[in-house]
């Protein structure tokens, strides 16, 4: 099997019309052997990265692309050269002729490039220069040029559109608070999810399952500190469907607070394209609300409250609790098997700290009065082998073991 060099460039990603780039740089001539530096796994990790300017992507150690030829199918190939530029050398045991790529490369793709299966994740994590944009960036090769003897060459451009966002809270009660995430909601809008995309048309535009998510939030691996007179950058990469006036809901969570500000779409979203929205919330007042959130109370038994109402409680002699432990995660069930009753919290994760926001799962059976589904809560207290999650939206507070 004869191992391919492939030399790629990204197209630029910027405001409005753009042509695709064209530079020139020497084809390489060699083959490479693999030499077992591929990475292993179901994902391999990709880290495209923004440039100075916001507006150029780069390039990446680690980086990898998915690529299909006339004799092979969804080949992983490594960046080994071109780290922190728009060009980059890739390595792999691609055979036969390149005929389509994409990026980021994810096994789970499969083998048919007429429907290749992605996933843009609606829980993003942004670092602390907002220039850490994958594995959210999402590529598909536009064109391909070359021969086996000189290399080939293949041009990149985005699929996905940017949101870049300026937060400012001069002049507001969030001064002083540490944010949490900021929340992107078009309701109606498949903005985040799987999807499924035919490279074989010139568009190569995404199409989202029906259970794609209307929202897409970023947290920080740092959760940054709100001050008065600084701006804080905010980037986030979403499915291109917001339409020109569709009403786009932005919240900020803090530990004390919950922004939220309405506007509406000034234009229709284009993949490729990057956004730019100053949220400055002391020019925004008519469109802001700002709450306090409230403490709940404290609770002395495993249960579900609302406010001063028992959803449902451990009874004890009368019923049983257990946790169900994974690798990242518990669930917590109480359950009465005479009265066949069984209510399970799902999806904690196994240590989370003070503070800390995630989505739990609600499972029940036998009970009418309490729905299932999915709730984001902030862990609020941590007292011994106790944990209570509170849901500020539906004031709704779940003591569980920990």
């Amino acid at each position: 099997m004869k191992k391919i060099m492939i030399v790629l460039s990204f197209a630029l990603f910027a405001i409005g019309c753009r042509q695709e780039e064209r530079r020139m740089s020497l084809l390489q001539k060699d083959y490479f052997e693999i030499g077992g530096i591929l990475p292993s796994g179901e994902d391999i990790s990709t880290r495209t990265t923004l440039d100075t300017d916001g507006l150029l992507t780069l390039w990446e150690e680690g980086d990898t692309i998915g690529v299909y030829s006339n004799s092979s199918s969804n080949i992983p190939m490594i960046l080994i050269s071109g780290t922190g530029t728009n060009y980059g050398i890739f390595r792999g045991s691609q055979s036969g002729v390149p005929v389509k790529a994409y990026y980021p490369y994810t096994k789970s793709a499969g083998n048919d490039f007429t429907s290749i299966r992605g996933f843009l994740d609606s829980e993003q994590v942004q670092n602390e220069s907002g220039n850490y944009i994958a594995p959210y960036d999402w590529k598909v090769g536009s064109f391909i040029e070359g021969n086996d003897q000189d290399g080939y060459r293949i041009h990149f451009r985005e699929i996905m559109a940017m949101m870049d966002i300026t937060i400012d809270v001069s002049g507001t009660t969030l001064i002083g608070d540490t944010l949490r995430s900021i929340k992107f909601c078009v309701p109606g809008r498949k903005l985040a999810g799987d999807f499924c995309v035919d490279l074989n048309t010139s568009q190569a535009t995404p199409v989202f399952d029906e259970e794609a998510s209307d929202m897409v939030r970023v947290r920080w691996k740092n959760s940054p500190f709100l001050e008065s007179g600084k701006t804080l950058p905010v980037k986030m990469f979403l499915n291109a469907t917001v339409n020109a006036g569709d009403d786009i809901q932005i919240i900020l969570e803090t530990e004390n607070h919950t922004s939220t500000t309405t506007v509406k779409s000034a234009k229709n979203m284009k993949a490729g394209h990057r956004y730019h929205i100053p949220l400055f919330l002391s020019q925004l007042t008519d469109q802001t609300t700002i709450i306090d959130k409230e403490s709940p109370e404290e609770y002395q038994t495993f249960g579900i409250y609302h406010l001063e109402d028992t959803l449902i409680t451990y009874r004890q002699f009368e019923d049983q609790w257990s946790i169900i432990t994974y690798d990242t995660h518990y669930d917590f069930r109480i359950q009465n098997y005479l009265q066949k009753k069984v209510v399970t919290i799902g999806a904690i994760p196994l240590d989370p700290q003070l503070g800390s926001v995630f989505t739990i799962e609600i499972n029940v059976f036998g009970i009418d009065d309490l729905l299932p589904g999915e709730r984001s809560v902030t862990v609020v207290r941590k007292d011994g082998n106790t944990l209570t999650l509170y849901d500020l939206e539906s004031q709704t507070s779940y003591l569980v073991y920990n």
